[in-house]
């Protein structure tokens, strides 16, 4: 239910065509205390190696990064980020998505502290309340997206239940979910320089976005023909009742156990949107549509609606008025040109800032790499060290160590 620039919007533009994915507090990215070599800095203050290879093995080891993954970059799983050397190795492409968005947030905190910015613990309350509030909308999103074309959805439990925005953040690594509401909660003191949260325009949201806080039951049928879905329309619109209907006739035999029921984790403006109708009656099957990946025709329909309370959208509304898309790039521009006047030197074993985003390294031409140790070309999949001794290999396929 969130706003096309959620979720760290406010740095997308310093990273180019790479999505946001998960962010770190700036105050942990600057340590002082941390010995280890730097990956990155910005105006004096650093991101170290180590800070860089933790959030990675947090991307990619934990059921909380995965899903995190999924929701800010879809084309980039725990999975693809995995480098040469296998588990605790990942590919300098990933590194350099992650690191990318790790310049972008020490940026944004430099520049909100120019402007005289600070985050109170009360902020920081607020942010996290209405970070989870977004999260659990997202989630949903990319819950129904996968499953809408087959497959499973990282933000979902083994038992299929969703993950919620706060068992997210509880999934991080303390330091990790910490950074992520820091930056939630400058973004958003940036974002509310420009827009209106007082309580009238909440409410007034509220009353213009209905279908956006109805939730709404759904259920389903899966037929083989259009044919046959039309006749079960026809039963349905007689008086039959839905439940019973699905047990005897789908073919989605996990729903059909359930009388066709999915859950109530969707909102009707969801539904409008997925189905791509103007109106949702519940109580009412809607038209048969067929399911591009099976081939199957299937009838949804609403079997009951229920809206929310103000109080319980509120958290949702704030974010909705806070990202509306003239507020974020508002606040994208102002950022962006901090960001061109910034001094910013990315470690040599990651590659090069250019044009406010990071090129990751080229390789050397076959010719010049080393031999392997059997006598053969040594490839073009050699991994990073730590330390940025690198051994050759490509930007786009070497993996860069996991340790510290």
């Amino acid at each position: 239910m969130s706003a096309p620039g959620s979720i760290a919007a406010v740095k997308r533009l310093l990273s180019g065509t790479v999505t946001a994915l998960v962010v770190l507090a700036a105050g942990a990215l600057a340590s002082a205390c941390d010995v280890t070599p730097s990956a990155a800095s910005a105006n004096g203050a650093t991101i170290s190696v180590t800070t860089l290879n933790s959030q990675l093995r947090a991307l990619q080891s934990t059921v909380a990064g995965a899903c995190l993954l999924q929701l800010e970059n879809p084309q980039l799983t725990s999975y693809s980020g995995e480098g040469a050397g296998g588990s605790g190795t990942y590919t300098v492409a990933f590194a350099d998505a992650v690191l990318d968005n790790q310049v972008g947030d020490l940026l944004a905190g430099q520049y909100a502290a120019a402007r005289g910015i600070t985050v109170s613990s009360s902020d920081l309350a607020t942010s996290k309340s209405d970070f989870e509030a977004t999260l659990d909308g997202e989630i949903s999103a990319a819950v129904q997206q996968s499953g809408a074309s087959g497959t499973t959805s990282y933000c979902q439990l083994p038992n299929g239940a969703n993950i919620t925005g706060a068992q997210l953040l509880a999934g991080l690594p303390a330091d990790l979910a910490a950074g992520q509401v820091h930056n939630q909660a400058v973004d958003d003191k940036l974002l509310a320089q420009g827009a209106d949260l007082s309580a009238s325009a909440v409410f007034g949201y509220y009353l213009r976005n209905p279908a956006q806080f109805t939730v709404a039951c759904l259920s389903v049928i899966a037929t083989d023909t259009q044919a046959h879905a039309n006749q079960i329309v026809a039963q349905l619109n007689g008086g039959a009742p839905f439940a019973a209907v699905a047990k005897a006739s789908s073919l989605d035999s996990q729903s059909a156990a359930n009388g066709g029921a999915l859950g109530c984790n969707y909102t009707v403006a969801q539904v409008k949107q997925a189905l791509q109708v103007q109106a949702v009656t519940a109580g009412t099957p809607l038209a048969p549509v067929q399911d591009t990946s099976s081939g199957e025709w299937i009838i949804y329909e609403v079997t009951s609606q229920s809206v929310e309370p103000l109080s319980a959208a509120t958290s949702v509304i704030r974010r909705e008025l806070l990202q509306t898309t003239s507020n974020v790039n508002r606040v994208s521009k102002a950022v962006v040109g901090f960001a061109r006047h910034s001094d910013v030197a990315i470690n040599p074993q990651y590659g090069t800032w250019k044009a406010l985003t990071i090129v990751a390294p080229v390789a050397p031409p076959p010719e010049y790499l080393l031999a392997s140790v059997s006598g053969g070309s040594s490839g073009s999949s050699s991994s990073l060290s730590v330390n940025g001794a690198g051994t050759g290999g490509t930007g786009g396929t070497s993996g860069t160590s996991g340790g510290g």
